[in-house]
């Protein structure tokens, strides 16, 4: 029986600095694929982004899914579907505050599917640029929840998100903001506990 989630429909368990809900990748490197429709540099800021997981510590990483790592297939994570390729695409869901969204499917606790959709009603930049979103910044925290860390907010987690502790698992982004490009601590001790070392 295959479980149709969405990152933002389950309650957290909090620990130290970093939020889980129990499921994983059974195995790994987990191979994805990039609509090949963006631009050649948003592609790179999304290898990057992919790149800084890889290098966290933990036994886990993601992996192209072919040299040209790119896929006519747009996910739109708003239509529900499974179709157990894991992608990253773009869909116009216009000014609802939401940069992008992940859709997962799993069996049992086990993740099967990933995708990734960023609105295309915002501006995005791959410079970080004042007034746009940095895609790099976006996916590193979109492929964090691929490895099912959820998001921490300034209320309800041990980081607080504040300016002196800026997660790339915090959930607030604004225009031109690169911080979450890099992994914090508390970043990099969720996907060990999750995935070991």
């Amino acid at each position: 029986m295959l479980l149709h989630l969405l990152v933002f429909s389950f309650g957290t368990v909090t620990t130290f600095a970093y939020s889980t809900s129990g499921y994983s990748w059974s195995s790994s490197p987990i191979p994805y694929y990039i609509n090949s429709a963006f631009a050649s540099s948003f592609r790179t800021a999304m290898k990057a982004a992919d790149a800084t997981w890889d290098a966290a510590g933990a036994d886990f990483s993601f992996s192209c899914g072919s040299t040209a790592c790119t896929t006519s297939a747009n996910p739109n994570v708003w239509s529900y579907s499974c179709d157990l390729e894991k992608s990253i695409g773009y869909y116009n869901r216009g000014d609802t505050g939401v940069l992008a969204a992940v859709n997962f499917c799993a069996v049992g606790s086990s993740l099967a599917e990933a995708d990734t959709t960023l609105n295309t009603y915002y501006s995005f930049t791959t410079t970080g640029a004042a007034g746009k979103y940095d895609v790099q910044d976006l996916v590193t925290h979109e492929f964090g929840h691929w490895l099912w860390l959820l998001d921490l907010s300034s209320s309800g987690s041990p980081s607080y998100c504040s300016s002196s502790v800026m997660s790339t698992m915090c959930r607030y982004m604004y225009p031109g903001q690169t911080y979450r490009r890099s992994l914090r601590t508390d970043d990099k001790d969720g996907i060990k506990a999750i995935y070991g070392t």
